[in-house]
């Protein structure tokens, strides 16, 4: 696993949660190197998808849009278990997963509708 590209990944995704959530980093319990990268992406992504959701007053095309995301694009627990467990997820190389991962934080940020 290229570790670097892989911190890269997790600082824009921890980014983007942070800027939509307007926190600061010393508030923000999910850091980039920790569990995003190596425990848990999924909780925070679902909680910043939630607050989106109620902030757009129940808003159905807000909501089609986080199901579809949810459940065909949001894979793995981690960035590095998607990267380490490739083949698992039927990609054919690391490369093929950084872009996955790539995909999803740029979607995530569609999503999200925010500007970094």
């Amino acid at each position: 696993m290229n570790n670097s590209r892989a911190v890269e990944y997790a600082n824009r995704l921890e980014g983007i949660l942070r800027k939509y959530l307007k926190c600061h980093y010393t508030e923000f319990g999910v850091k980039a190197n920790d569990n995003l990268l190596s425990e848990d992406w999924k909780s925070p992504i679902n909680f910043a998808l939630g607050f989106r959701y109620a902030s757009s007053d129940m808003d159905e095309t807000v909501r089609e849009d986080i199901e579809d995301f949810l459940g065909n694009q949001l894979i793995g627990k981690s960035i590095g278990d998607i990267i380490s467990r490739y083949n698992y997820y039927a990609y054919e190389s690391e490369d093929e997963a950084y872009k996955a991962i790539e995909q999803i934080i740029n979607r995530l940020q569609e999503i999200l509708d925010i500007q970094i």
